[in-house]
């Protein structure tokens, strides 16, 4: 097995405007750069077929935008289309200017064509500097910076799971990084770039692994800081990036496991309803939200009501809704990748990782973002399913569908 690896800078040279929380802000220019947001590739070619994993800085992709990027990669390298992965790593305080749809119109055509060029460049220097590779891994439970939001006290999927790329003199020269937390720890109210957690973690483990890791997240749809941060400022940010660089630096890889024949299973899954359910709970969501926001103090918890109130609004005048969500599973070898485009719940992704027979990695934020994803004993309980267009039940028809083509690709040359 060949491996490439590649990393550009992504902040933009002129103006912009922020990404995530829906806040006041993000309607004015940023104020500036804390630092630099990047984006981390790799390159896996074995007897000629390729996957290209592509992790930014970002709050997520666009489908559309992805479909475009393996079009383009497709017609210059012959890559197989279903082989093209982007992924991020899901941080609220990055640039909006790529995003085409984003609620606040910032986009910016020339940040886009900047991104898609960086894509193209990043698939070349893998390219390039590929080399014949082995693969290690480890893995450690992490707990006391992240858990469960939405039930204070309670772990989430706390599993991070370190995959180092060896060269031929044995050195690691590459490699992945797969947890499952919100890259939330700056407030709403910042106005400046940041790679946020995700990000930081990556540059302050350069000095241990000796390369920067990408950052891949998992199933986070219900993990985060918020119960466990001490702050939401940039000292907090230093403080809960410098201890898990710490913890997760000291994750010894001492798992062999074989690299090769890629691949794949994509699959797909139609939701199609009337909305009529999402009608009754939109209405008593709304009087409850409104009567709790009329006497709200805290700035964020408010915040948080002004979303359900939102959203309630929104499914209110809604008559259908109808998703097609495509997702896949892709062998590399005994390295499986469960690949989905939105944010699955955590109880989720301990159980693909746990039916996985070989080495799985959780990749969510990928290839597209349709919204939350939640176990059905979750529904009413949260902001993430309060109100969700996902009918309950339909996640686990999902999982269903991934966890058997884990086995196939598993069981069956």
């Amino acid at each position: 097995m060949k491996v490439g690896k590649a990393r550009f800078c992504l902040s933009p040279k002129k103006e912009f405007y922020l990404i995530g929380y829906r806040s006041k802000n993000r309607e004015y220019p940023a104020k500036g750069i804390h630092d630099d947001i990047y984006c981390n590739s790799l390159l896996f070619e074995w007897n000629g077929k390729n996957v290209f994993l592509f992790s930014a800085d970002f709050i997520e992709f666009e489908a559309e935008m992805a479909e475009d990027v393996k079009t383009l990669l497709q017609n210059k390298y012959g890559i197989e289309r279903d082989l093209v992965l982007l992924s991020a790593t899901h941080n609220h305080s990055s640039v909006v200017s790529y995003h085409r749809s984003w609620y606040t119109g910032k986009f910016d055509q020339e940040y886009y064509d900047f991104l898609i060029k960086t894509i193209i460049d990043s698939y070349k220097v893998c390219q390039e500097n590929m080399v014949e590779a082995t693969v290690k891994y480890g893995k450690e439970t992490i707990l006391g910076y992240y858990g469960n939001r939405n039930h204070p006290g309670q772990p989430a999927d706390n599993e991070v799971i370190v995959v180092k790329f060896y060269d031929e003199n044995n050195k690691s020269f590459a490699g992945i990084v797969n947890w499952a937390v919100h890259s939330t720890v700056i407030s709403p109210d910042n106005d400046l770039l940041t790679s946020e957690l995700a990000g930081e973690v990556s540059k302050k483990l350069f000095t241990e692994f000796g390369f920067y890791p990408a950052m891949i997240v998992g199933a986070a749809g219900d993990c985060s800081n918020r119960n466990e941060r001490q702050g939401n400022d940039f000292k907090e940010l230093e403080r809960v990036s410098t201890a898990l660089a710490e913890r997760i630096g000291n994750i010894e890889t001492n798992f062999n496991i074989e690299l090769g024949n890629i691949k794949y299973q994509s699959i797909y899954h139609t939701i199609h309803h009337n909305m009529e359910k999402v009608h009754e709970a939109a209405k008593v969501s709304l009087q409850e939200a409104k009567v709790k926001y009329e006497i709200e103090t805290n700035c964020e918890k408010k915040r948080m009501l002004g979303l359900v109130i939102d959203d309630c609004l929104k499914n209110l005048n809604s008559n259908r809704f109808h998703l097609d969500v495509k997702f896949q599973v892709i062998n590399i070898g005994k390295l499986q990748l469960f690949v989905f485009p939105g944010e699955l719940g955590s109880k989720f992704g301990m159980e693909l990782k746990k039916a996985c027979s070989t080495l799985g990695l959780v990749l969510g934020y990928t290839n597209g973002y349709y919204q939350y994803f939640m176990p059905e004993e979750e529904y009413g309980l949260s902001f993430e399913t309060i109100n969700s267009r996902i009918p309950k039940g339909e996640p686990e028809k999902i999982i269903s569908k991934l966890i058997q083509a884990s086995y196939y690709l598993n069981t069956y040359e």
